[in-house]
């Protein structure tokens, strides 16, 4: 114990000095200044690495960010593309590289970082970026034009933060009567808010100010101009999983703060910050149109001659895996908004297009993380929607539909795999006689009948706890759940069309 604590303070002490020399080599102006600048900052990502609490901790009570956002200032000084950073790019990168370690599954840093309007200035650094890269002139571009730099590390490093920060605090959203998930910067808060309702405030402010300097109509000129392959991109598939991961998380904390009781299923849904709206307008900040485009190599305008490849590149995979992601969080947060938007002309077509080319890449490689991903997002595009469960058994054969009909045995076997699939054919098929016979060309209705009854059955039981045992359950907000993919009142009559035989 005693060596330990010698261990914490020798780095706590090590740390300072570092934050020091950091603060030292803002003021120094020779030529030596860049190399000096670099040489910290490895030393303190060496530390960082390790993901040691204790080592966070030392960096922050430091002044470490404090330190940081100096350094990252030089970028906002430079104003257009011709000014001369005070500092270099590759030190700015290393900045940006330091910030993210001491953020990562630090929930302490990242409260702060939130709370102190840290946050802010990361947001002010993005969108100032975006700026320098991309056009103001939509109509003259549609986006279409950006500036390859923009895909350069500084940004992509500054989304990674953010995707990075906006993940670690939804694990620890305080919730209910339970402050345990409430990091110390919240309990320790002077006034006589809630960690609750000081946590929802601030986090409604940020996305808000998302909203409010255009940050999202940028990104969207970001995605549609990528309209090509980005397998020999590494650079650019890096900016957009990190750009579409931090949208996801804006989803996931918008979706925490907003008070619905009832779930994805709840239509009392409003939207104070603006973040839907700005969804809307962009066509899901053009990451559709930007996925279709990296999968099948031409603009949405050619789909009807799409066709897809033998197998995609591993960096196409892991960003048609983020934009899945992003896609159902988008769709837990405003279903109908979601519905609306990939069920519109143009659109709809592209993405049958794009779930059907991944469903047959997953049969011939493994990848369950994004054949999951793509089904949950088929279920959330057709339930209660007549018009998108006909656009899911449309086209070339197999459809869409077929193909999950036709998964492997696993998924009709394996209870695991079965709650991940069968909420979604219900969906598909529930109060639609077409799609049910296509489905019973491969599967019996009957288990899907037997599926919901155990649900209900294990539903009923849950009811019968105490209420802390579920808000333990609730708060888990676990997805696959079919009450989150299924709405609990249309049960009985789902499990009554199913068990009836269609006259074919």
């Amino acid at each position: 114990l005693v060596l330990n604590l010698l261990f914490c303070l020798f780095y706590a002490g090590r740390m300072q000095r570092l934050v020091k020399d950091l603060l030292k080599q803002l003021q120094v102006q020779d030529s030596h200044k860049a190399s000096a600048l670099d040489r910290i900052l490895g030393e303190v990502a060496r530390i960082l690495e390790k993901e040691n609490a204790a080592d966070q901790a030392a960096f922050h009570a430091a002044g470490g960010f404090a330190a940081l956002e100096q350094i990252l200032q030089a970028a906002i000084a430079s104003t257009n593309l011709n000014a001369i950073s005070r500092i270099p790019a590759k030190s700015l990168c290393g900045t940006i590289n330091v910030y993210h370690l001491a953020c990562s599954n630090c929930a302490e840093n990242c409260t702060y970082v939130l709370f102190s309007n840290r946050i802010t200035f990361l947001m002010d650094l993005l969108m100032h970026q975006l700026t320098v890269y991309v056009p103001d002139d939509l109509n003259a571009t549609l986006g279409r034009a950006a500036n390859k730099q923009v895909f350069e590390g500084l940004t992509t490093g500054v989304l990674r933060i953010m995707a990075g920060v906006f993940g670690c605090l939804i694990s620890s959203v305080p919730y209910g009567n339970n402050q345990t998930c409430a990091p110390k910067l919240l309990q320790e808060m002077k006034n006589k808010t809630s960690p609750i309702e000081a946590f929802n405030g601030r986090i409604q402010d940020l996305i808000s100010y998302v909203v409010n300097i255009g940050l999202i109509e940028k990104l969207s000129c970001c995605f549609l101009s990528v309209q090509g392959p980005i397998d020999e991109n590494p650079k650019i598939a890096a900016f957009l999983q990190n750009a579409t991961a931090a949208l996801q998380g804006l989803c996931q904390l918008c979706f925490a703060v907003s008070g619905r009781s009832g779930g994805i299923f709840d239509h009392s849904r409003q939207d104070p910050t603006g973040f839907t709206a700005a969804f809307k307008a962009t066509d899901l900040v053009g990451v559709l149109h930007m996925l279709y485009c990296i999968l099948f190599h031409g603009t949405i305008a050619d789909a009807n001659a799409a066709s897809p490849k033998e197998s995609y590149a591993e960096n196409t995979i892991q960003v048609a895996l983020q934009s899945l992601r992003l896609f159902n969080s988008f769709a837990i947060l405003d279903l109908p908004a979601f519905q609306s938007i990939v069920g519109a002309e143009g659109l709809s077509l592209a993405f049958r297009h794009i779930v059907s080319s991944l469903l047959w890449h997953c049969s011939q490689h493994t990848c369950e993380a994004l054949l999951h991903e793509v089904i949950v997002c088929v279920g959330y595009f057709t339930v209660n929607h007549p018009d998108n469960q006909v656009i899911v058994q449309s086209g070339r054969h197999p459809t869409v539909l077929q193909k999950l009909c036709q998964l492997p045995f696993q998924y009709f076997s394996d209870p695991r795999l079965i709650k991940v699939l069968f909420p979604t054919l219900i969906a598909a098929c529930f109060n639609n006689p077409q799609n049910k016979i296509i489905l019973e060309q491969e599967m019996s209705s009957i288990l899907l009948a037997t599926f919901i009854q155990d649900f209900t059955q294990d539903s009923s039981q849950a009811d019968n706890q105490p209420v802390q045992q579920r808000e333990r359950i609730t708060s888990s907000q676990d997805y696959l759940e079919l009450s989150n993919r299924f709405p609990r009142q249309t049960w009985e009559e789902a499990r009554q069309f199913f068990l009836k035989k269609e006259k074919k």
